[in-house]
């Protein structure tokens, strides 16, 4: 009885009956127990062409092509599992080697199987353009190869002029014309919004300008604070913070001087411990003078520069002992040139041509932090 019933199940009248009443298992289980493994392949495929969830469709196929015994049902297995796997690489691009080797193996496993048109979506993934451009040729669509023929150009000239627009930005900047390499860049930007590549560059470059009235430097080893600002308040809270005990938060201040000589003046902003010049306590706004010594309060001293236009102030006395502090409001001159704070920044016009940053400069530059100039008679770094 139980040999009777079982070669009833194997039976393929008991398949095709699970097959019309849509057990599908059942149906490949009762024709490879038969013995018709194409009718059991045949089914695999059909079902896997109606599933939807790719998992699942994966899974249908690999099954049909272990299942399959012969070659074109084989064939037809692989050809559906590697259009899969194009679609799937279409839907999330591979992330991982892994992924790329796959997808690489279905690219070519359809080339064999000479579907060229499939093969080239997935070289297309790959960005695989000689295997794009032969599976194209080889399946005939003239259309598609020309456009992507053009498209690629598109690709190239964008390139190109992106390159252009760069290299003329870089040339800029190393010879100190940062206003124009700036330029350059936002030119680009503006007309390529989605290049953030330019976009950082060109937010990092333009940061990286002095343009906020003050800066530090080492000149020939010696720091200097430069100030490009005034009025400048001095005090431990000020525009230049100098310590001491006697120093007030806002103890002094130094500006333009208000008669037809110009100059500079200091005046004392009521400071508790008051503001001596050579000595002698102020109480009004008093011009400066080369040579002469301010103290605030009794524990700081700073000693008085003018040149040509600059004032330079070195602590002589107090917790920053030996800081020196330029004041621009025209030029300072350095071993290595005039330094001035313009609209773009801090410009430097050398007394002779220069080192910056390796490149040789000859004409007035603007400076930016991380910049080293180096020439006849000294060298300076922007801090």
């Amino acid at each position: 009885m139980w040999s009777w019933l079982s070669r009833a199940f194997r039976s393929t009248g008991a398949a095709e009956r699970a097959e019309a009443e849509g057990r599908f298992e059942d149906a490949v289980r009762l024709y490879v127990d038969a013995g018709s493994r194409d009718e059991a392949v045949r089914v695999l495929l059909a079902v896997a062409d109606t599933t939807r969830g790719l998992e699942a469709r994966r899974a249908l196929l690999t099954r049909a092509a272990t299942v399959a015994r012969d070659d074109a049902q084989r064939a037809e297995a692989r050809r559906q599992l590697a259009r899969l796997a194009v679609e799937e690489a279409e839907d999330s691009p591979p992330r991982t080697d892994d992924d790329r080797r796959a997808l690489a193996e279905a690219a070519r496993a359809l080339e064999a199987l000479g579907e060229h048109g499939d093969a080239a979506r997935a070289y297309v993934v790959l960005e695989d353009r000689e295997g794009i451009v032969r599976t194209l040729t080889l399946s005939g669509d003239v259309e598609a190869l020309e456009r992507l023929t053009g498209a690629r150009d598109d690709v190239d000239r964008h390139g190109l002029r992106r390159r252009a627009a760069t290299e003329d930005a870089d040339s800029r900047w190393r010879s100190g014309d940062r206003p124009g390499s700036l330029a350059a860049l936002r030119q680009w930007v503006g007309a390529n919004a989605d290049d953030h590549e330019a976009r950082r560059l060109l937010d990092q470059r333009d940061a990286s300008l002095l343009r906020g009235g003050r800066c530090e430097l080492r000149v020939d080893g010696e720091a200097v604070s430069l100030i490009g600002r005034l009025p400048l308040v001095i005090g431990r809270e000020g525009d230049l913070v100098l310590r001491g005990a006697g120093v007030s938060r806002r103890h002094c201040e130094l500006a333009r001087g208000a008669g037809p000589a110009g100059g500079y003046e200091l005046r004392d902003l009521e400071s508790r411990a008051g503001t001596r010049l050579d000595g002698l306590r102020i109480g009004a706004p008093m011009a400066l003078r080369d040579g002469q010594r301010v103290e605030l309060g009794d524990d700081l001293a700073l000693r008085v520069g003018l040149d040509d236009g600059a004032l330079t102030l070195l602590v002589e006395r107090g917790l920053d002992r030996g800081r020196r502090v330029a004041v621009l409001a025209g030029a300072w001159r350095t071993p290595l040139g005039g330094l001035r704070v313009g609209e773009s920044g801090l410009e430097l016009e050398p007394a002779a041509p220069v080192q910056l940053n390796g490149q040789r400069v000859a004409m007035t530059m603007v400076l930016a932090h991380g910049d080293r100039v180096d020439g006849p008679h000294g060298w300076m770094e922007v801090l």
